[in-house]
């Protein structure tokens, strides 16, 4: 009898604890549960400097970038207006290619400006010129720093950018206009060549004589006669020559020297020398 109440007792209590274990966890889950015990939500600050990447994205930037829409209209629209700029008017001038008249204007202006840096030292303003029926003129130049730099590739064998340098110019009065061709102006020009050859090799010769470089430019192939082979040529048409006080007119087919006496009756050719233009020779010759 006792034996059966003991394990009466025992199985009692084990019923007691089983029905506590029960109550304390059906408990327990009613209290995660109850949402009075829930915690208050909170502003959400983004971005999470403790999460930082894996914290929760910032609804308010949902587009790629972080990028969102501005919700205040308002404002956007006065930030639009600030930084909106005003397209320039159309201006045709700026736009279409000036006119003939514009452009003399503007290149006669540039001539003006630049006149302080134009050497016309070498022009002989009291020159007395040839009359209509004398037969050869020369001429000498000193020769600027300007045409220097343009003539300095024509001739390899001498640096004429330092000490002086004259071009001395040898005009010829021709019977025929050499604007025409014909057969008549042909054989001309071929004995004025003939003759303009053996007068500059004897000038060349004498200014060597008395010490001083001199080389002539051969009319038939626009090189220096004496020097060594370039690729670049002075032809009696160059422009270059317009410089020293003479015409060059264009013909469309093709161009031709004017003397301001004798016009187009005229056979050009030209000389250089590192003589100065006061040397006795030159003054001579002129």
């Amino acid at each position: 009898m006792a034996a059966k109440m003991v394990n009466c007792s025992k199985v009692v209590f084990k019923r007691l604890v089983a029905k506590n274990c029960r109550t304390f966890s059906s408990a327990s889950d009613i209290h995660i549960h109850d949402p009075t015990d829930e915690p208050t939500k909170t502003q959400t600050v983004w971005p999470d400097h403790v999460l930082g990447p894996l914290g929760p994205q910032d609804k308010r930037f949902p587009m790629p970038g972080r990028v969102g829409p501005c919700v205040n209209t308002r404002k956007l629209s006065h930030m639009i207006n600030l930084n909106q700029v005003t397209p320039p008017a159309f201006d045709p001038d700026n736009v279409l290619p000036k006119l003939p008249s514009q452009r003399h204007i503007d290149i006669t202006e540039q001539f003006l400006t630049s006149l302080d840096e134009i050497d016309i030292d070498f022009i002989d303003r009291g020159a007395f010129y040839p009359g209509a029926s004398d037969i050869v003129e020369y001429r000498a130049y000193k020769c600027p720093q300007l045409l220097r730099k343009e003539f300095k590739e024509l001739f390899l064998d001498k640096n004429i950018m330092d000490g002086d340098l004259t071009v001395v110019t040898i005009c010829l009065n021709t019977q025929n206009d050499m604007a025409m061709w014909s057969s008549d102006v042909e054989q001309e020009r071929e004995e004025l060549h003939e003759i303009f050859i053996q007068t500059a090799v004897c000038i060349c010769q004498a200014f060597e004589d008395s010490g001083y470089w001199a080389d002539f430019i051969d009319p038939s192939s626009g090189k220096p006669f004496k020097g060594p082979h370039t690729n670049h040529t002075l032809y009696e048409t160059d422009d270059r020559y317009g410089k020293l006080g003479f015409q060059i007119d264009d013909l469309e087919c093709c161009k031709l020297i004017s003397h301001p006496v004798w016009g187009s009756h005229v056979y050009f050719g030209s000389l250089f020398t590192s003589a100065p233009r006061s040397h006795p020779l030159i003054m001579n010759l002129i």
